[in-house]
């Protein structure tokens, strides 16, 4: 054999010694045998049942797993809050709000006016809607944030929705209507739920601490 590559017979190019067979573009390099099936095998089945690895059907969607968008978390099978741990994170948010507005209420009876008063009632309102968004979207409010509570639907184990958690704030009215015997439904009841909770579908449970902080930490 000549090693001129313009004759025919020459070996010009060939593959060393024990490289394998030349290939087709396409498959493997030469030399590497792939396996009779999974992914890159001629004829074979790709893995993650008969999806690419990446960008198949078979994965979840970009946001349900961690993603910025995401309102996923496990299903409500963690153990139930106690009513004591209920009540700390609930004492902790409404003394946020009591503050200020027991202030604004001292400066209404000085003043003699209403100004100080309607600001004062603004700020309950605000407050507790922006609170409930916050259970709503993350699943916790500041006080429940330092307990270390998530709110989850308790079928589904996902947060509740900025809709369903106000509609939850303004039912627990009902809680309250009856001498205050619906917040105390947590220490004897089954699932630990208020009344507004059994109307909801929601429930409690406990989730580690992360420390007082007015916005819920990505």
């Amino acid at each position: 054999m000549t090693n001129d590559p313009q004759d025919p017979g020459s070996d010009w190019g060939a593959p060393p010694p024990g490289s394998g067979p030349p290939y087709a573009p396409g498959s493997p390099p030469g030399g590497w045998d792939a396996p009779a099936s999974g992914w890159g095998a001629p004829g074979g089945q790709p893995p993650y049942g008969g999806q690419p690895p990446y960008g198949g059907q078979s994965l979840p969607p970009y946001g349900q797993f961690g993603g910025p968008a995401s309102s996923w978390v496990p299903p409500a099978t963690g153990q139930l809050a106690d009513w004591g741990s209920r009540a700390g994170a609930f004492l902790i948010d409404w003394l946020m709000i009591f503050v200020p507005s027991f202030i604004l209420d001292i400066l209404t009876g000085y003043t003699k006016g209403v100004a100080f008063e309607v600001i004062g009632w603004l700020w309950g309102i605000g407050m507790w809607t922006w609170f409930s968004v916050q259970v709503g979207s993350s699943g916790s409010s500041p006080g429940m944030r330092t307990v270390g509570l998530k709110c989850v639907s308790k079928a589904t184990g996902q947060y509740l929705g900025p809709g369903m958690a106000i509609a939850r704030w303004l039912l627990h009215i009902i809680d309250s209507a009856i001498c205050l015997v619906g917040w105390l439904f947590p220490i004897w009841d089954a699932n630990r739920q208020t009344l507004a909770d059994k109307v909801i579908g929601s429930v409690v449970v406990r989730a580690p601490a992360e420390g007082f902080s007015l916005v819920p930490r990505q």
